[in-house]
């Protein structure tokens, strides 16, 4: 029986399947301390995650480990250069989480336009300023999706209804295919430049780390929107509070350094701030579990699989 980790709560359904597959021994202990566990037992076969991180010392500490697969799209809490060296491959599951954090970034849009924070809170006090929560429509406006991956191009779909003028970002994706979406491409100066709403949508890498910045933001328009249901990293948080007062900006967040409690660095510039709630629906939940327990199988079973993100 090969041993299977999952140390968060992820929907039952992994575990579920892989139990009934018949060849797997899964312990599913949410929080659970991997590092001890991978201690304690040496045949530990595979891991499956969430936003834990996974490092180096973790990946020693199980001479056995076959697999790392995050429930999920975004795979930076793993050590995927050392699990290589391991020889443990690294997967991830793109497209679970998607339609989640695409209809996450259409209601920060709108709880911020019509100030349905703020108006709650008053009106659950007694008050009755309805003048002070003059809101804006998002219909008909200019937004710019930064990266046309699964997650950018759901944006784009249930923005739809808005009839907004769509902007594209992607060095991946042709004018032909931004064409078939309803997105027109432009240089990433234009996209910032034109929209009124900006929202991210991209990895954080060597090449996107802190990419958004002084240069970009100085061209955004006044009262601008943006939006960063991606990665931490992306937006470089000096040069957005240098610039966002100056530019009347708004900063709609739900991404940060570290998942985890205590005092976060965008505090002060953060219009609304979410605890990285993009996939946390049950439906991707169950989604991305499943998908995660299924390539495990296969992964087992052929030998390789499309959704290893650290080949060598």
């Amino acid at each position: 029986m090969k041993k299977v980790l999952i140390p968060t709560a992820l929907d039952p359904v992994a575990r579920e399947i892989l139990e009934a597959h018949g060849g797997y021994a899964v312990v599913q202990i949410p929080k659970a301390d991997i590092l001890q566990f991978a201690r304690e037992n040496p045949d530990l076969h595979a891991l499956i995650v969430r936003s834990e991180k996974v490092t180096a010392e973790i990946l020693d500490a199980a001479p056995n480990l076959k697999a790392v697969i995050r429930a999920g799209a975004g795979y930076n809490t793993i050590d995927t250069a050392h699990a290589r060296q391991n020889g443990v491959d690294v997967m991830n599951t793109p497209g679970a989480n998607s339609n989640g954090v695409a209809e996450e970034v259409v209601a920060l849009m709108l709880a911020d336009a019509r100030h349905l924070i703020a108006a709650d809170a008053s009106c659950r006090c007694g008050k009755w300023e309805k003048t002070s929560f003059m809101g804006t429509e998002i219909t008909g406006k200019t937004i710019g999706i930064v990266g046309l991956g699964y997650i950018g191009r759901l944006v784009v779909k249930r923005l739809s209804g808005f009839e907004p003028v769509l902007l594209g970002y992607d060095p991946g994706t042709t004018p032909r295919q931004a064409e078939e979406l309803g997105v027109k491409l432009v240089s990433l100066d234009e996209l910032f430049a034109k929209s009124d709403y900006v929202s991210l949508h991209l990895p954080e890498n060597a090449a996107t780390r802190g990419m958004v910045n002084r240069q970009l933001l100085e061209q955004m328009k006044e009262g601008a929107t943006l939006v960063n249901c991606a990665r931490a990293g992306i937006i470089n948080e000096d040069d957005l509070r240098a610039i966002k007062a100056e530019k009347k900006l708004r900063f709609l967040n739900d991404v940060y350094p570290k998942d985890e409690e205590g005092p976060k660095t965008c505090t002060d510039i953060a219009d609304i701030m979410v605890p990285h709630l993009g996939a946390s629906t049950r439906e991707a939940n169950h989604k991305a579990a499943e998908l995660a327990a299924r390539e495990l199988i296969e992964l087992d079973e052929k030998g390789t699989h499309r959704a290893i993100v650290n080949k060598a």
